[in-house]
């Protein structure tokens, strides 16, 4: 090994090494433990009337409030009765709040009512669920809503397949740019390979614009469950204007990176112009993301930058190290120059992306729980395990295979230690493909649980006589564990009727008798108690009213309890 070569090879002690290293580590853990860039769903906060309330008059509008503003569709928004007929309504849509108003909600008789809705994510998600309320009293059964019209499973499968096109296209490109520009020394020409380097980044930059484009139409179909055959009047760009404008920078950005790319050392006015194309681009994915609608929403839109910008510097890094390392074996001083470079550029990166991912992560995803209830969560905690795969390669690369390098003396083991650390680094680039495969996949994904629709067959009360009298029972939530028991005695009209007494509620099923359940009384005719079920199945509801001194009749209301 050359003279020269030696005092590159102390510039930075093996301390320092480690601690950049591990400072990176623990970024790159942070980073992956947060989240992906915003892509939480817009989800169904508040309704007035609340879900499965009993009001005594129809009201004239029924609000729903979101997490964020949504759009109406060409699916509309309908109401119908208990019966499954069709109520009068006309939607709007502003903000976060989606009103339905009820044409002639005077004339509405009492009984069930359900809302069946469908809106339009701010990331071009569509969404839908239901909301039921009652008037008066509940029907004792309801006829489900139709279900929301969704695209099928070809249009899902396409729409994934672009999203992960675009977002490799995007980072190896503007990685690549960054590479060239900011990390590789300039002294060294090298025309084959930054021949190389030019070609890899035009193409993906070619692939990244292609699947953003793309991707718009198939978004605009995919928005108002459509399938591919739909006919191209079809397509409403204003549903996907975000896509579109994300599409534009991300085509403004590759384009100028493209341009700017050549098989010479990039002077300072090229170089600039790769980072600036590089800047635009990676900006675009913030668009269709839901940084705006959280807050604070500076701190959010940044993390989604720096997430992408992260993903990029990796990337192209790893990709430009694959093509550049085993040309640089016996120049040791330059080799040594571009890794600690792409280690100080990535190590920083990573660094201030940290603290604004965990936030991220925790404004999305809302909950630990969500890492197991969700599809979204069990997609995440995959990227997390790729990404510490990736970054346990990229530890054995700086502790073992580079000092592998510095001590080669030959140009035999010059050679062979070169090409052990472009194998490592070649396993990275593949482990971070794939983890961009999952993180494409995962921003389509909804961090929350499936909305509650209308349950199909009956809302859950329970009727039973009792001479001129009716009782009305239900629980909620209907499920083992700690429920909400609300008893309702009407008189032949329908009306809530007071007797002269609380009613005596016991409860009990088959093999197992939890007695006599305190119930209270909440407004006419109507009483509340709490009540611990310990098992699934079809629960009695015993109900004594007494109506004077001598007459006390009994009825029992049967209610399933489901797991």
């Amino acid at each position: 090994m050359t003279a020269a070569a030696r005092p590159a090879r102390r510039h930075r002690s093996p301390s320092t090494g480690r601690a950049s290293v591990a400072a990176a580590l623990v970024a790159l853990a942070l980073v992956f433990l947060g989240a992906t860039p915003a892509s939480a769903h817009a989800e169904l906060i508040e309704t007035d009337p609340a879900e499965g309330a009993v009001v005594q008059t129809a009201p004239e509008t029924v609000t729903l409030t979101f997490n964020e503003p949504v759009r109406l569709t060409a699916q509309e928004i309908a109401v119908y009765d208990a019966a499954g007929g069709a109520v009068p309504s006309t939607a709007t849509a502003g903000g976060t709040e989606v009103r339905v108003g009820l044409t002639g909600a005077a004339d509405l008789a009492d009984g069930t009512y359900v809302v069946s809705w469908n809106v339009l994510s701010g990331d071009g998600h569509p969404i839908s669920g239901a909301l039921t309320f009652s008037v008066g009293a509940p029907s004792a059964s309801v006829t489900p809503p139709p279900e929301a019209q969704a695209s099928p499973g070809s249009v899902t499968v396409l729409r994934d397949a672009l999203t992960v096109t675009s977002l490799v296209g995007l980072l190896l490109a503007a990685g690549l740019a960054l590479f060239t520009a900011l990390v590789l020394p300039r002294s060294w020409a090298g025309p084959d390979v930054r021949t190389r380097l030019r070609l890899w980044t035009r193409y993906a930059a070619l692939a990244g614009v292609t699947g953003a484009v793309l991707l718009v139409p198939v978004a605009s179909v995919y928005a108002q469950g459509l399938d591919l055959h739909s006919s191209p009047s079809a397509v409403d760009l204003g549903l996907v204007a975000n896509d579109v404008l994300a599409a534009a920078l991300l085509a403004a950005g590759l384009g100028l990176v493209a341009w700017a790319a050549s098989a010479a050392p990039p002077d300072r006015t090229r170089g600039r112009l790769l980072v600036a194309g590089a800047v635009v681009a990676l900006a675009g994915p913030a668009l269709v993301g839901h940084s705006r609608a959280f807050t604070p929403s500076p701190l959010l839109v940044a993390a989604d930058v720096l997430h992408v910008a992260a993903g990029a510097v990796w990337l192209g890094g790893l990709v430009g190290l694959v093509l550049t390392l085993r040309a640089l074996s016996g120049r040791e001083v330059l080799a040594a120059q571009t890794l600690a470079r792409f280690s100080t550029l990535a190590g920083g990166v990573l660094l201030a992306v940290a603290a604004t991912g965990t936030f991220l992560g925790w404004r999305i995803l809302g909950s630990l729980t969500g890492l197991v209830e969700t599809r979204y969560g069990w997609l995440l905690l995959a990227k997390v395990g790729i990404a510490l795969l990736v970054a346990g390669l990229g530890g054995w690369n700086r502790w073992r295979t580079l000092p592998a390098v510095r001590r080669a003396t030959g140009f035999g083991d010059r050679e062979a230690a070169a090409a052990a650390v472009t194998r490592t680094v070649r396993v990275e680039a593949v482990l971070l493909v794939a983890l961009l495969g999952v993180t494409g996949v995962l921003v389509n994904q909804s961090p929350r649980p499936a909305p509650v629709q209308a349950e199909s067959g009956a809302t859950g009360v329970g009727t039973a006589s009792l001479g001129d009298l009716r009782v009305l029972a239900v629980m909620d939530p209907r499920r083992t564990g700690s429920n909400a028991l609300l008893v309702q005695v009407q008189d032949a009209a329908g009306e809530p009727y007071d007797p002269p007494a609380t009613p005596v509620v016991e409860l009990r099923t088959e093999g197992l008798d939890i007695g006599a359940v305190a119930v209270t009384p909440i407004a006419a005719g109507t009483y509340r108690g709490e009540v611990v079920v310990p098992r699934a199945g079809v629960w009695e509801v015993q109900v004594g009213v007494e109506l004077s001194r001598f007459e006390n009749p009994v009825t029992t209301v049967r209610l399933t309890v489901r797991p």
